[in-house]
């Protein structure tokens, strides 16, 4: 056994053992791998000790073991596969509330963001991108279409329109618009997001290596500097069996 299993098996035991006295054996096992997963203890990807070890070391049946896995397979938080050890979801959560940048965002989770373009030209605002980006008919956007990746994996679909005198054109962008326009000086500082749900066309489910009809997550955002100038508008598909967000809240 390595190091990091015996961590692993020492933290689950330990919250475990932790449990309340009214919570049954099954919670208490459901709760101590949720915990470990929140804090980081079992990884994204990372396989689980085996249902016999984790019985004999908890001292439960194997078939409450194998009850608080299925609770958690079906909650989304692990993955069971034929032929495999269980592992942890690789589904990736997404803090609502910071403003950050796809690749930011994805590194601070541990992963490596990337981008497959799908296309990036110059051209007339539409209706929708000259309201947003409050520009006057016929003012020109460089727009932006593209895979969003995590760890090789396509988890959404990106399309982005800057105005014209904000950036000149597509080959100024690098792989991280913010970081972009973070080296012009033109840092997003604030902005609004809203959130709707939808299912993926035939187009979105091959694009992103899912079925079609798979449930998706759509974020239109909107960005401008600290002095009020609009910067960004973004409208980005996100698989939510691979993709899920959440935010902290306080009273």
């Amino acid at each position: 056994m390595n190091t990091h299993n015996d961590q692993v098996i020492d933290f689950i035991r330990s919250q475990f053992a932790s449990s309340s006295a009214s919570t049954s054996k099954y919670e208490g096992l459901c709760n101590a791998i949720k915990i470990a997963i929140e804090e980081d203890i079992l990884l994204p990807g990372s396989t689980l000790p085996g249902e016999r070890k984790l019985a004999d070391l908890l001292d439960i049946s194997r078939i409450t073991v194998r009850n608080a896995i299925d609770e958690l397979v079906r909650d989304g938080q692990l993955v069971r596969r034929h032929g495999a050890r269980t592992s942890v979801s690789e589904k990736v959560r997404k803090q609502i509330s910071n403003l950050v940048g796809f690749s930011e965002d994805i590194r601070s989770r541990g992963m490596t963001p990337g981008a497959r373009l799908l296309s990036a030209e110059s051209v007339e605002a539409n209706e929708a991108e000259r309201t947003r980006l409050k520009l006057a008919p016929g003012e020109r956007v460089i727009r932006l279409h593209r895979v969003r990746l995590a760890n090789d994996r396509p988890i959404a679909l990106e399309r982005a329109a800057i105005p014209h005198s904000v950036i000149k054109s597509p080959d100024a962008i690098g792989p991280s618009l913010y970081a972009t326009l973070d080296a012009l000086g033109m840092s997003p500082q604030r902005g609004f997001q809203k959130i709707t749900a939808k299912i993926m066309d035939e187009v979105e489910a091959e694009l992103l290596e899912t079925k079609v009809g798979a449930p998706a997550l759509v974020i239109e955002r909107c960005c401008e500097t600290a002095s009020g100038v609009p910067i960004e508008y973004t409208l980005t598909c996100y698989n939510a069996e691979a993709f899920d967000f959440s935010n902290e809240l306080q009273r």
